[in-house]
């Protein structure tokens, strides 16, 4: 058996998943999976529901956290309007039973079944994940020249640029001096997607963060890096 679901009382279902990947015990708490904890192939699923017992109280938290940001997200409804950094979205009621996207110049038009509540949970999602898909769009039109162009101006060399649907971070440099940017930095201000790619670039010289790759990146942000840094901690990479 490679998984097993389990309802713990004041959680709801937990799905247990063997992987051969899994080092060791790890709880993931996501909007749609749910609980999900990967144990492996060494452990039983005793010994992994033992750890989540353990853990109760963060799994706890963590979908309280989950919860509140959903209550929080935008409701996509074509009243207020919405934008990408490039395009305008149109929502716009089809007979077809299936959404679909369509993208051009300057808008990306999303075509939604008109006898279906456009409030709905379900097709709010799939508008998300359609606004994360021009994110993605977008950001290989305007990252990768971006980066060049601070590169260039910078005098920074560095091996390749990736753009990925990361969550986790902004950006990374890697041992390398390869680069992976987040697709989500599109719908940051111009000035913090600059920020984190000249962090980025730093980091090509400076692999740390200690005092000598802050001095670095003030010579290119005007004296503002610890500021910027800070402003960042406004945003976060959910779909809004």
């Amino acid at each position: 058996m490679n998984s097993k679901t389990v309802v713990v009382e004041g959680i709801g279902a937990v799905e247990y998943r063997k992987s051969t990947r899994a080092k060791c015990l790890r709880i993931s708490v996501h909007n749609e999976k749910g609980v999900v904890v990967s144990v492996p192939k060494r452990l039983s699923f005793d010994e992994a529901e033992i750890f989540v017992q353990s853990r109760l109280k963060w799994i706890e938290k963590s979908l309280q956290k989950l919860n509140a940001a959903k209550h929080e997200q935008t409701i996509y409804n074509g009243i207020d309007g919405f934008s990408t950094k490039f395009r305008t979205m149109n929502l716009i009621p089809d007979n077809r039973k299936n959404m679909h996207l369509k993208i051009s110049e300057k808008h990306f038009d999303i075509y939604h079944p008109q006898e279906v509540d456009i409030e709905n949970e379900a097709i709010q999602s799939i508008i998300r994940k359609f606004i994360e898909h021009v994110w993605k769009v977008e950001a290989h039109e305007y990252l990768p020249a971006r980066v060049q162009h601070w590169a260039n101006i910078c005098g920074f060399k560095y091996k390749s640029l990736t753009v990925k649907n990361t969550r986790s971070f902004w950006g990374k440099c890697g041992g390398d001096n390869s680069i992976i940017l987040s697709l989500h930095l599109m719908h940051l201000p111009d000035h913090l997607i600059d920020y984190v790619i000249l962090h980025e670039l730093c980091h090509t010289v400076q692999k740390n963060h200690q005092k000598r790759f802050w001095q670095l990146l003030d010579q290119y942000t005007s004296g503002k890096a610890k500021i910027l840094a800070k402003e960042m901690k406004n945003y976060s990479t959910r779909v809004y």
